[in-house]
């Protein structure tokens, strides 16, 4: 009977929405993704077998799972059939996706275990370990095998070195990004005349620039694009570089708007900027999220490409993926309802708005449906 699995490390992501940890007991040790209290019934724990202690069985360790315990792994499918030395604690770190939602653990800097991102959202989670060799249909885990054979070696090393040039105080990389996108923003719209932070003191750096042109008043993100969104990977695969970057842009027409009510709705688009990290989701085209800070009759924000019929505005790559400019546009309870009844919703309450001549310019206006 075990004592039960010792802790070797734990560490969360930078919203505390998962936790990344290595347990060990005498038989093996495991790599761990839990989701946060507030996250535990939309999403389950993942689990990544790392070694086996002790000599491994023939068959499936079917005895463990049903005492609770960690399963070992049957020793064909291991380098080491007769077992490895346990885990030392200091040798350990962790590693997170720039999506946040999988990590990697990394042993004396090798790449140990790594649990996608993508996994949380499937039927059967996946995980990938260096000390496994070989897998069948039942599989605990799959083989991590060697770098260039299996792609999760560039997603953990691009994350490693992601993560170092953000640590790294000799050469700031927010400076770089900020100006790129001021330059941008102020090519269209003149120059910036206000810069808010927007990330809370919490990393990435984020903003909202403020613009004024032809008396319309512009907010304009920069910096949500620096992490890709979760999700984002699992429902577009090799297409997903087009789509897990973004940007938030508000755009209010004075004629139709006092300078309080402009304030509060760009409040409201703030606090957006932080929403795929903080609830392990995305945004695109056509999505909804409600807002307090809306003058009535609006009561949510629906997010839109497709609205704007300005110039093209080309923002700049962020790690070679495209960045989407996304306008917010207020809706009504009415109009919010009407997308949400059916899939897609999104897209058919744009295309009623750009019917409607509604465009990015948000202004005063009825309800469409």
């Amino acid at each position: 009977m075990s004592n039960g699995p010792t802790v070797l490390i734990e560490e969360a992501n930078s919203r505390y929405t998962m936790y990344a940890v290595v347990e060990q007991d005498e038989r093996t040790a495991y790599f761990y993704l839990y989701p946060a209290e507030l996250h535990s019934k939309k999403y389950r724990m993942r689990a990544c077998w790392l070694r086996n202690l002790q000599p491994g069985p023939a068959q499936r360790d079917s005895a463990a799972m049903e005492n609770g315990d960690a399963p070992m792994l049957e020793a064909r499918f291991t380098n080491h059939p007769e077992g490895s030395a346990p885990l030392k604690a200091e040798l350990l770190s962790i590693v997170w996706m720039p999506e946040e939602d999988g990590a990697a653990v990394l042993y004396d800097g090798k790449p140990l275990g790594v649990i996608p991102g993508w996994s949380l959202y499937t039927e059967e989670p996946v995980a990938y370990a260096a000390d496994c060799i070989d897998s069948d249909a039942n599989a605990l885990v799959f083989p991590l095998g060697q770098p260039g054979k299996n792609e999760q070696h560039k997603h953990v090393a691009d994350a490693v070195q992601f993560r170092q040039q953000w640590a790294n105080a000799e050469t700031p990389q927010w400076p770089v990004i900020q100006e790129q996108f001021i330059a941008t923003y102020e090519r269209h719209f003149g120059k910036m005349l206000q810069y808010f932070a927007i990330d809370n003191n919490q990393w990435p750096p984020m903003a909202l620039g403020k613009f004024e042109k032809d008396n319309v008043v512009y907010f304009l993100s920069m910096g949500v694009s620096i992490r890709p969104m979760p999700w984002v990977s699992y429902l577009y695969n090799d297409n997903a570089p087009a789509y897990r970057r973004m940007e938030i842009a508000l755009a209010v027409s004075k004629d139709d708007y006092t300078d309080e009510e402009i304030t509060r709705m760009a409040e409201g688009i703030s606090g957006m900027a932080d929403i795929p990290w903080r609830h392990i989701s995305w945004l695109g085209e056509g999505h909804t999220i409600g807002s307090g800070k809306l003058p009535a009759p609006f009561e949510s924000i629906v997010l839109s490409a497709a609205l704007y019929n300005g110039e093209g505005i080309a923002l700049p790559e962020m790690y070679g993926d495209k960045v989407n400019l996304f306008w917010a546009s207020p809706v009504t309870l009415s109009e919010r309802e009407f997308a949400h009844r059916q899939p897609n919703g999104g897209y058919e309450l744009l295309e009623k708005m750009i019917e409607g001549d509604v465009t990015h310019i948000v202004r005063k206006r009825d309800a469409i449906v």
